[in-house]
């Protein structure tokens, strides 16, 4: 059984730092594919969950203008709790700002386990950690103590905001979308991490981590990503009212419900090309080089963008099929005609 504690009682509002946590689970580390939810202020400030619920991430994030090296072994308390806990986690992350770097044997790590850590800042976080554990400073050894530092990933954070974005997105073309989007995305996301926080979950119990959904505390990564999508090409590319207008042309000698079978084909194609694991890279690099093509000249036909698509790039995933492409682009258009309004 596992219950929570020390979540956040008031409706405080979410640091950028828990926010950049979450979207270095999401998008900057190399198994980041298989993290499908995370959940706010639950197991600790954010964790990453896989599809079938079998591997968790934890996080706990510290933003502190200094770490010592008692500030550390305190930070790592909430990590240790869940290291003894009931259920088992696949990994245990404190997310940082930079350390100062003679604490560290390698200078030039950001990313790095505890043994990168310098004897003499090691007793310093030992010390406050088994006081914190403890309850008092008597520096008894509590189970499984060496053992669960030894399983520590520290994390520094050495990037902006927009990067974090920009990383999930897959975008990468610096010019393509401004940094000011990128940064009011981050806000976006941002403030829908404070509104999970808004129930009050202390003292609940589970006996299995997918029961943490019923307290409405998570976001899926399809979420971030359909605003992501969404907010980067100006309109919700996956439910679209009616036609988009540059793609009359295209249908104009069909009948209706050939129209009808067509959008559906079409919205499906792009829904399953967006949210499958192999085709999602392909999807958000088209997207990009559509972007590029269009603010380029919006007054190109769609007809002339795909042309050009063509000539310079290969489609591998099948559901991007001709049509699909074409009504891709017309989205993007709309989108993009509507930004400049």
């Amino acid at each position: 059984m596992y219950i929570f504690k020390n979540t956040e009682i008031n409706n405080k509002k979410a640091s950028d730092f828990e926010t950049k946590a979450m979207l270095y689970l999401l998008g900057m580390r190399s198994d980041s594919k298989d993290i499908d939810l995370i959940t706010v202020d639950c197991f600790n400030d954010v964790t990453g969950l896989s599809n079938d619920f079998e591997k968790l991430w934890d996080v706990q994030s510290k933003n502190h203008s200094s770490l010592p090296p008692s500030k550390i072994g305190e930070s790592l308390s909430t990590l240790y709790d869940n290291y003894i806990s009931s259920i088992t986690f696949f990994e245990y992350i404190l997310f940082i700002p930079k350390l100062t770097r003679n604490y560290l044997k390698n200078e030039e790590l950001n990313i790095y386990n505890y043994s990168n850590i310098n004897d003499k800042q090691k007793k310093g976080i030992e010390k406050k950690l088994k006081e914190k554990i403890n309850g008092n400073k008597s520096g008894c050894e509590p189970p499984l103590f060496k053992d669960f530092l030894s399983k520590v990933t520290f994390v520094e954070d050495n990037k902006r905001s927009s990067t974090y974005i920009k990383q999930l997105s897959q975008f990468k073309s610096k010019s393509a979308i401004s940094e000011s989007i990128y940064n009011r995305i981050f806000i976006e996301i941002r403030d829908a991490q404070t509104a999970l926080k808004n129930s009050y979950i202390e003292n609940e119990q589970i006996h299995h981590p997918s029961e943490v959904v019923k307290f409405n505390r998570h976001i899926t990564k399809s979420e971030v990503n359909t605003l992501l999508i969404s907010r980067l090409v100006g309109i919700d590319i996956f439910s679209f009212p009616g036609i988009p207008i540059s793609f009359h042309p295209h249908i104009k000698s069909m009948d209706e419900e050939a129209i009808k079978d067509l959008l559906q084909e079409c919205n499906e194609n792009l829904s399953r090309a967006f949210f499958n694991k192999n085709g999602c890279r392909e999807f958000w690099q088209l997207s990009e080089r559509i972007i590029k093509t269009l603010k380029s000249d919006l007054t190109k036909t769609i007809k002339n963008v795909l042309d050009e698509l063509n000539a310079t790039t290969k489609i591998k995933t099948s559901y991007l099929t001709q049509d699909t492409i074409l009504y891709m682009i017309s989205l993007i258009k709309t989108g993009l005609n509507n930004a400049d309004k």
